[in-house]
């Protein structure tokens, strides 16, 4: 049995979509099922969107979990750009683990996504001129990896091809595909695994797994309610573009964006406008106008709460069949509010892009809706949407 423990809930997925790639029996869940007899156990945790002592803690208590299952492997996924609370998590989960050292592996070719002489790049560009400088959580002001990580102790960043020592965290450069492969040979029993899905590849690719094509042929049901998290970068002008269409574009009124503002006379309304919406259109897009947000700062937790409130409320009125959610802290707090912790794993649309299955639980709260009956996709949110994924039909 494979083991993942990911960061937030798009990573997870994303991994979940690749084990189903490779054959294997996956089961992703938001904790951890002592009696699960998937090949593939993927466990979402929400550290990246809470403090540092939090994410730690949680990290800790899933190793554990997982650690007493004795997977023959478990895999750290992390961001591919080194967002979250990498460092201190991964310390902690040495401990716990007992093992000696850690090889983290994030950046992807296949994605664009380097780490050469020391530096991040985005499809040749260094990270800190592209818009991950924008992130409200976790912006990125700096491509040298040594100077990013400057505060952490033991932390080394190699070559392609390097020895690793026998203790630490150690930080590989990849280039180029074929590097992945090299650093799946520098894994030994006392190495704790942690990267993105690339690293992830290479290693179900050393199990000479057979792997199956990704089905292009995607068939989405026709109520659709599509969640965007993000309100920097090219994805707001992606939904600008739809509403200039002509589509249903719902914007979170500016009253929501207030942290402690008197919430539930304008979340019932929101909520009625996005039901009268999927009652007419069937297809609606919920998002924030970066306007209604400038200049304010720390709203990244209002922000994905009210919009995780919403969906309940709207989940309430009407039936949805697809939740196509972006952004892993924003679709972990949606699921956390309806009450979802097991999802189903179905297809993968494209690289990092998951339709789930929502698994019935006694949590399970909307009245408009049965969990078998809806369909939940995630998609990274410095991911691109797959054209047969953001296909709004007519308007």
């Amino acid at each position: 049995m494979i083991a993942v423990i990911a960061d937030d809930l798009t990573g997870a997925a994303e991994l979940a979509g690749i084990g189903l790639t490779y054959g294997l029996t996956v089961e992703l869940a938001m904790s951890v099922n002592s009696q699960s007899r998937a090949e593939l156990i993927v466990i979402a945790t929400d550290a990246r969107s809470v403090s540092e002592s939090e994410a730690v803690q949680e990290m800790t208590d899933v190793s554990e979990a997982l650690g007493a299952m004795q997977p023959d492997l478990i895999y750290k996924k992390v961001d591919s750009v080194l967002r979250g609370h990498i460092i201190a998590e991964v310390h902690a989960q040495l401990v716990v683990l007992g093992l000696t050292k850690a090889l983290i592996v994030p950046a992807n070719p296949a994605l664009g996504r380097t780490l050469v002489d020391g530096h991040y790049y985005i499809h040749g560009e260094r990270i800190h001129t592209t818009h991950f400088a924008e992130d409200p959580e976790f912006p990125i002001t700096e491509s040298a990896i040594q100077k990013r990580f400057s505060g952490a102790t033991g932390l080394q960043v190699l070559a392609a091809l390097s020895t690793l020592p026998n203790e630490g965290i150690i930080i590989g450069e990849v280039e180029k595909q074929a590097d992945l492969h090299n650093w799946v040979n520098h894994l030994d029993k006392q190495t704790l695994p942690i990267g993105g899905s690339g690293f992830f590849t290479a290693i179900l690719d050393s199990l000479q797994l057979p792997k199956k094509p990704i089905d292009e042929l995607v068939i989405l049901n026709e109520c659709r309610l599509y969640v965007c998290g993000s309100s920097f970068g090219d994805r707001v002008e992606l939904v600008k573009s739809a509403k200039e269409a002509g589509h249903a574009v719902s914007y979170m009124p500016s009253q929501l964006t207030n942290v402690g503002g008197l919430m539930s006379v304008a979340l019932a309304n929101w909520a009625t406008e996005i039901a009268g919406y999927l009652q007419r259109k069937k297809q609606v897009i919920l998002a924030i106008d970066p306007d209604s947000t400038e200049g304010k700062t720390g709203m990244a937790l209002h922000l994905r709460t009210v919009m995780a409130m919403v969906v309940k409320e709207v989940l309430n009125q009407v039936t949805v069949h697809e939740l196509i959610i972006e952004g892993g802290s924003t679709a972990a707090s949606v699921l956390r509010e309806i009450g979802i912790t097991r999802l189903e794993p179905v297809q993968e649309l494209a690289p990092g892009v998951v339709r789930t299955r929502a698994i019935k639980t006694a949590e399970f709260r909307p009245a408009g809706c049965r969990p078998e009956e809806l369909y939940i996709t995630v998609k990274p949110g410095s991911y691109h949407w797959p054209p047969a994924l953001w296909s709004l039909g007519s308007h």
